[in-house]
């Protein structure tokens, strides 16, 4: 049953969570990705944000990938992905944003990609709070 589970999730990485900083580590701590989990201060998305979501997202939320079918699509270009992204938050409500439960792995088929206790997650969640600047 895990294998059909496995298949079913498709791109997820299921051991991702808090213990793990796969995003983190992709990027160069103060640049794209990694800048606003070492700052107490909200960045932008192209800052702070883009990187973690191209990093874990773009695997699978990109044209001809497996959920390039979806509303949520990234290319790798910067205004074009925080429009896409755009969609999903709600700065009036920032801890009910789509992007932040989908992260999470509520209602997202690839599961948890981000912890709600990650630096990652509140990383997004404080960008959002703070307006989710471009």
């Amino acid at each position: 049953m895990w294998i059909v589970v496995w298949t079913a999730a498709g791109c997820a990485d299921l051991s991702r969570g808090a213990a793990s900083s796969d995003a983190a580590s992709s990027t160069d701590a103060g640049t794209e990705g990694g800048a606003l989990l070492n700052s107490d201060a909200a960045g932008s998305f192209a800052s702070s944000v883009h990187g973690l979501l191209i990093a874990v997202c773009q695997r699978c939320h990109a044209q001809g990938q497996e959920a390039g079918d979806t509303q949520f699509l990234l290319t790798g270009d910067g205004a074009a992905d925080y429009a896409s992204v755009s969609r999903f938050i709600s700065v009036s409500a920032p801890g009910s944003s789509r992007l932040l439960a989908k992260m999470s792995g509520t209602g997202h088929g690839g599961g948890t990609l981000y912890a709600v206790d990650s630096p990652e997650y509140r990383a997004v969640l404080r960008w959002i709070q703070e307006g989710a600047p471009p």
